[in-house]
């Protein structure tokens, strides 16, 4: 999917003419900067996450204000902004990583089949294998490419015998697209791998453990321009079977990616709604403003 924006580059990343005027809002239609109050759909009609009056402290750091917003079943949300944006910091909220940080404070109502995940009594261990996390920088155990992938199986129970690990391993490393590519050297280590087969592997192993949501925090990063292809297509094709939310600085991969964008600006929500509609009709200034390179 390619579209348009009139800083002259189309977010298929090729060199383009400025769009016609009349494919955008009018500038005196567009929510002005100061109001920061979320624009579009926040709603989704089959949400797998909905949250409410999220807010993040890091200590007196006010890192998310009042965000609400529904994550939906089988689509991919791009989560999009300036550095510091707080678009990453909300991804971790999904499944308590924040948890992790000393100082940092959530409030507010994030659900997922009808619980508070920030409720008493979660498992956030259990939370963790339903709400899987691939990170900016791929992260394989120092163990063998099997190991990688069935040890969340193994820690969660998920299988009963040797014969249920090795199907659970091979199917993870087939809709990773990897088999392929590692199924004569299962034995060899991890880290052996290139980086974007290393990210490969990190996403085998999150979906090993069969969860319902998969969380992105910048996938491709630190990967070249053919594995990033690679990453793109596989979540394409993972989006049949799994939630995802991704966080990523690219809008010509959040554009080939997503089917809704959310924009964040200094902690606040500004925009949220179809990938198309975010891109090429933005409602909010300040989004237009992140689109077409004024800042960020």
């Amino acid at each position: 999917m390619t579209f348009q924006i009139d800083s002259g580059i189309d977010l298929a990343g090729q060199e383009v003419g400025a769009v016609n005027s009349a494919d955008t809002v009018a500038k005196s239609d567009k929510v002005n900067r100061d109001d920061r109050k979320t624009v579009g759909e926040i709603n989704h009609p089959d949400p797998r996450m909905t949250c409410r009056d999220v807010n993040v402290w890091y200590g007196d750091k006010h890192a998310i204000i009042d965000v609400n917003l529904d994550i939906g079943k089988n689509e991919v949300i791009a989560m999009i902004g300036p550095s510091g944006c707080g678009k990453s910091t909300f991804l971790r909220c999904l499944n308590r990583m924040n948890d992790t940080i000393d100082g940092c404070r959530v409030t507010g109502e994030m659900m997922m089949d009808g619980n508070n995940i920030y409720g008493k009594g979660m498992d956030v261990v259990l939370l963790r294998a339903q709400v899987g996390m691939v990170f900016q920088k791929p992260n394989p155990f120092p163990k063998s490419i099997f190991e990688n992938v069935a040890y969340g199986p193994r820690i969660h129970g998920l299988a009963a015998n040797k014969t249920d690990i090795e199907e659970i391993v091979v199917t993870s490393l087939q809709r990773a697209g990897l088999w392929d590519e590692v199924k004569d050297y299962l034995e060899e280590p991890g880290t052996g791998l290139s980086g974007g087969q290393q990210q490969r592997l990190c996403i085998a192993r999150a979906i090993a453990v069969n969860p319902e949501v998969v969380l992105m925090d910048e996938p491709c990063s630190a990967l070249d321009p053919i594995a990033t292809a690679k990453i793109e297509e596989l979540i394409d094709e993972l989006r049949e079977h799994y939630t995802i939310a991704i966080v990523t600085h690219s809008m010509q991969q959040a554009a080939r990616v997503s089917q809704r964008t959310a924009y964040f600006h200094l902690g606040d929500l500004i925009e949220v709604g179809s990938t198309d509609q975010v891109f090429t009709n933005p409602k909010h200034q300040l989004t237009e403003d992140y689109i077409t390179g004024r800042f960020g």
